[in-house]
This record gives C-alpha cells, structure tokens and sequence, in this order.
C-alpha cells in the first residue's frame, strides 16, 4: 500500500469516528476559500490550521449539515468532501493522490452506496464504475485499456462473483466467447 493511500485511509479513519461527514460537487480548493468563512472548522492534527469545514444550511426550518470538507493531508487543499440532503449522505469525492482532481466518486440513496466512480490511471476519467444494490455490489464495468469504452464486466449475485465477461472486438459489448460463468 503506498504512502498516499495508507494516509488517506488512516485519516478518513479518524475522520469518520470524530463524527465528522459530508461533500459537495463544487469544490474549493483553497484553503482561503470565501464560503468556508462561516463554515464551522475543526483543527484535526493541532497545528492551529482548519482541517475539516463543516457547512450548515437550512432544510424545513433547522440547520443542519449540507457539506464537510476534509484536508486529509494537512496541505491546505481540500481531499475528501462530502454533500448531504435532509442529514444523509448523497456524494462523496476523493482526490487520492492529491492533485487537486477527485479520483473516486461515490454516490448515495437513502444513506447507502449506489454508485461507486474510480479513476485509477488519474487521467480524470473513470476506469472502474461500481454499481451496488442494497449496499451489495450487484455490477462493475471497466475500461481497462483507456480508451474511453467500457471493455470489461463483473455481474455480482449477493454479493458473489457469478459471471464476467470482456470486449475483444472493440464493439462495446462483451463477446459471447468471453463470458465466464463463475457460479459452481
């Protein structure tokens, strides 16, 4: 495991039991940034500096949590950040290997995960693109040649492994010969 995401993983660890959550699709980079003025900060590895921007909004009368920030890597850029809607959970974006650009997009309904986007080769295109169903992995496409195509398919039954297939002949679809059924 590199360094990077050995980091990434121990700091969203203790993130997460420090009761801290959310995200945004827009995100701001800087540190300065104008709308985390009246963000609630929160100094995670105490050297005086934010580290977490908590933004409340308000949804039917109450103040609640709209979107948390994290700078997972004390850099003053924000990693990790998080949306909510009505106190859940809806996005969540990550730049792993903190260039300023997410490289994993997850996305939420009812509080549990539906979607999961990664961008492994950090062109800013998604290689592998995670489909789940009651917080169970149901579907996973990929572009394992990086050519923008979906070349490559994983069908999941309860969470198993039961067929995957690829694309051989460019034609976008998983060729009859490649499919593999992996059920006994």
């Amino acid at each position: 495991m590199t360094r990077s995401v050995l980091l990434l993983v121990t700091t969203l660890g203790a993130l997460t039991i420090a009761g801290c959550g959310g995200s945004s699709e827009t995100v701001a980079k800087n540190a300065g940034d104008a709308r985390r003025k009246d963000a609630l900060k929160k100094d995670i590895n105490r050297d005086g500096i934010p580290d977490v921007w908590r933004h409340m909004v308000e949804e039917d009368g109450k103040q609640v949590v709209g979107m948390v920030e994290f700078d997972i890597n004390f850099d003053g850029k924000v990693d990790v950040v998080r949306t909510f809607s009505k106190g859940v959970k809806i996005r969540e974006e990550m730049d792993m290997d903190f260039d300023g650009k997410f490289d994993v997009v997850n996305l939420f309904e009812n509080g549990q995960i539906v979607r999961k986007e990664m961008d492994l080769h950090f062109d800013s295109k998604p290689d592998i693109i995670k489909y789940y169903t009651d917080g169970q992995i149901t579907r996973l496409e990929s572009d394992s040649d990086g050519d923008g195509q979906i070349d490559y398919w994983e069908y999941y039954k309860n969470g198993k492994l039961s067929r995957k297939g690829s694309d051989e002949d460019g034609d976008g679809k998983p060729d009859d010969n490649r499919w593999i059924d992996s059920e006994g």
